[in-house]
C-alpha cells in the first residue's frame, strides 16, 4: 500500500480534543455532500459540510475553502469521467487535522443493460504478419494434400487403342513457408512447398493392348502466389486467395515402364496438371488457416460464468482495412450480465479508426473503455463484488482485530472504474468500498470506508493478452466504532483490514480483466506489452518474439 489515510470518527476525536487542555474548540469536521457512493452527471460535484476548531482551516482537494461563522462550508469542485476520490481536510491552528475521503461517479452514465456498444481492434504490422505467416505454415504444412488432389482425378483422360488415363495417387511434401506481406488492399501471399513428390497411376493402351504403370513427378520446390483478400460478410471475417498462380522448380518426371509413345500423349500436359492440383489445394485450405489465424486478432466471444453470474460479451467484426503498413480489424461488443441490469457506468464512446494503432509496433490491441466499465457495472449490480470474508482466513489480521471480529463484510458502493488520470496514465478505481467487521452474531464492531486507485497492466497469458491490475494507492476512513469498550482501530490494523479485503475485491476485478475478449494469436509467441491510455481506450502494444 502506497499510502493510507485513516481517520477516527468526528466523535471519538471530539472526545480526544476536548479532554486536551488549551482546544477551547474542539476540532471536528462533517460533510454532508456528496453522500458516499454518489453519482453526478457532469464534471462538477459540490461538497458542503461543516468544520470546527481554533482558527480551523478547511480544504477541499488541496484548495483552501472559506468557512462560515456557523462552521459550515460549501465549495463546487472540478472532478474527471470516472471515480474521484474527495478529501476534505480540517486543521486547526495546532495542527490537529481530520480528514474525510469519499468517492464520486462522475460523467456521462449509462445503463449495464447490454444496450451500448463498445469497440475492440486489433492492428497487426507488417512483422506481424510476417509472424502470422510462419504460424500458417505450421497448419499448411498438416494439410491432405492428396485428397485434395484426388479430388481432380483423373487429371487426364484420352481413350482409344493409343491412349492414357492418369490420376493422382499420392501428394508428398516437405516443409511449408508461407509469406504474407501487407500492400495496398490484400495480402500478398507466397506459399512455399519443398521437395514434392507426386505419383500417378496410368492406364494405357498401345495399339489396342493395355497395360499400367505408375510415374512420378517431382520437383524441389512448388511456389503458389496470390492476393489473399480480407473482408467482412455477415459480421464474420472472411478470406480468399483470388487466382494464384504456381511453378515449379526442378521439375523432374520419372516414366517407370510406360512407353514413350503414351508418355508424348500427356508429357505438355502433366506439369500443368500437377501446378492446377497443387494450387486447388493451396486455394481451398491455406485462406480457411489464415482466416482462423486473422479472427483471432478480434477473439473469441465469451458465453459463461464471471465470479458466479453468467456473463455474455459478443464480437461483431464491422471492418477489415489492409494498407501497406499492415491490416486493421475492428469489432464492436456488447457485455450482459444476468442480474446486473441496474447498474451505471460512465460512457465515452469514441470512434475506433486504424490511426489510433498505428503508432503500435507488432501488435496493436485497443479495447473500449465502455467495454470494461459495463463489465464492471454489470457485475457490480449483481453483487459480484460483494463478499464475506472469514476472519480466520486472514492469519495475521486475525491478531489485530478485536477478539470478537469473526468476519469482514466487503460491499461497494460503486461500480470499479477505469479511466485515464491527470497524467494521462490507465488507471482502475474503487470507490467508497464499506468494509464492516462483524462479530459471530453479526453485529458490526467497526465500520471502514475504502477507496483506491490502481494501475492497469497486461501480460501474456497461453497466447493471448490478459489485462491485469498493479498495487493500489489505498484511501481508508473509519466510519463508526461500536460503544462496547472494544479496541479503537489504529493505523496498522486499518491497514491490514483494507489488505485483506483488497486480496478479495481485487482478486475479483482482475478475474473479470482476464475474461475480457482479447486478441490470439496461435502458434505465435507474444512479449511483455505496453499498456497506455488513448482517448476512451486501452491500448496495448505488443512485441511478438
Amino acid at each position: 500500500m502506497r499510502a493510507i489515510v485513516a481517520t477516527i470518527t468526528a466523535a471519538v476525536a471530539l472526545a480526544a480534543c476536548s479532554s486536551s487542555p488549551g482546544k477551547p474548540i474542539p476540532l471536528a469536521l462533517e460533510v454532508a455532500t456528496p453522500a458516499r457512493g454518489a453519482t453526478t452527471t457532469g464534471g462538477s460535484v459540490t461538497v458542503t459540510g461543516t468544520a470546527s476548531g481554533d482558527a480551523v482551516v478547511v480544504t477541499v482537494l488541496g484548495n483552501a475553502v472559506a468557512v462560515g461563522k456557523d462552521g459550515s462550508f460549501s465549495t463546487t469542485a472540478t472532478v474527471p469521467p470516472g471515480i474521484s476520490v474527495i478529501e476534505t481536510d480540517a486543521i486547526d491552528r495546532s495542527g490537529d487535522k481530520l480528514v474525510d475521503v469519499r468517492a464520486v461517479l462522475a460523467g456521462e452514465l449509462a445503463a449495464s443493460d447490454g444496450s451500448v456498444d463498445s469497440a475492440i481492434g486489433a492492428h497487426a504490422s507488417a512483422a506481424a504478419l510476417a509472424t502470422i505467416g510462419d504460424a500458417v505454415a505450421v497448419d499448411a504444412k498438416s494439410i491432405d494434400y492428396t485428397a485434395v488432389a484426388k479430388a481432380l482425378n483423373p487429371i487426364y483422360d484420352n481413350g482409344g487403342c493409343l491412349g492414357a488415363v492418369v490420376n493422382i495417387d499420392d501428394v508428398s511434401i516437405g516443409d511449408v513457408a508461407v509469406s504474407l506481406a501487407p500492400s495496398s488492399g490484400a495480402l500478398a501471399t507466397e506459399v512455399t512447398l519443398e521437395h514434392v513428390s507426386v505419383k500417378l497411376g496410368v492406364s494405357f493402351k498401345v495399339a489396342c493392348i493395355g497395360g499400367s504403370d505408375t510415374i512420378t513427378v517431382s520437383a524441389s520446390a512448388a511456389h503458389v502466389s496470390g492476393d489473399l483478400g480480407l473482408h467482412v460478410t455477415s459480421g464474420k471475417l472472411a478470406t480468399s486467395l483470388s487466382s494464384p498462380a504456381v511453378t515449379l522448380s526442378g521439375f523432374e518426371l520419372a516414366v517407370g515402364g510406360v512407353p514413350s509413345e503414351v508418355v508424348d500423349l500427356f508429357r505438355g500436359t502433366i506439369q500443368t496438371k500437377v501446378q492446377s492440383a497443387l494450387a486447388n489445394a493451396i486455394a481451398s485450405k491455406v485462406p480457411g488457416i489464415a482466416n482462423a489465424k486473422l479472427a483471432a486478432l478480434l477473439a473469441a466471444p465469451f458465453d459463461g460464468k464471471l465470479l458466479g453470474f453468467a456473463t455474455k460479451i459478443s464480437i461483431t467484426p464491422t471492418t477489415a482495412t489492409i494498407s501497406d503498413s499492415g491490416l486493421f480489424v475492428a469489432a464492436t461488443t456488447k457485455v450482459s450480465v444476468t442480474g446486473g441490469d441496474g447498474g451505471m457506468f460512465v460512457t465515452d464512446p469514441m470512434p475506433l479508426t486504424s490511426s489510433l494503432l498505428a503508432s503500435t509496433t507488432d501488435l496493436g490491441v485497443a479495447v473500449a473503455n465502455d467495454l470494461v466499465n459495463q463489465l464492471f457495472a454489470g457485475l457490480w449490480a449483481a453483487g459480484a463484488f460483494d463478499a464475506t470474508i472469514p476472519v480466520s482466513s486472514l492469519s495475521v489480521l486475525a491478531a489485530l482485530l478485536d477478539p470478537d471480529a469473526a468476519n469482514l463484510k466487503v460491499s461497494l458502493a460503486l461500480p470499479p472504474t477505469v479511466s485515464t488520470d491527470a497524467s494521462g496514465n490507465l488507471q482502475l478505481a474503487v470507490g467508497d468500498a464499506l468494509i464492516v467487521v462483524q462479530d459471530a452474531g453479526g453485529n458490526p464492531l467497526q465500520q471502514i470506508a475504502l477507496s483506491l486507485t490502481t494501475t492497469v497492466s497486461a501480460a501474456p497469458v497461453n497466447g493471448s493478452i490478459s489485462l491485469a491490475l498493479g498495487a493500489p494507492t489505498v484511501f481508508a476512513q473509519v466510519l463508526a466504532q461500536a460503544d462496547d469498550g472494544s479496541r479503537e482501530l489504529t493505523d496498522a490494523q486499518v491497514q491490514g483490514i483494507v489488505t485483506g479485503a483488497w486480496s478479495i475485491v481485487g482478486q475479483q476485478a482482475s478475474t473479470a480483466l482476464a475474461k475480457l475478449p482479447m486478441p490470439s494469436l496461435g502458434g505465435v509467441h507474444l512479449g511483455a506489452p505496453v499498456v497506455a491510455a488513448q482517448p476512451g481506450f486501452i491500448v496495448a502494444d505488443v512485441a511478438l518474439q
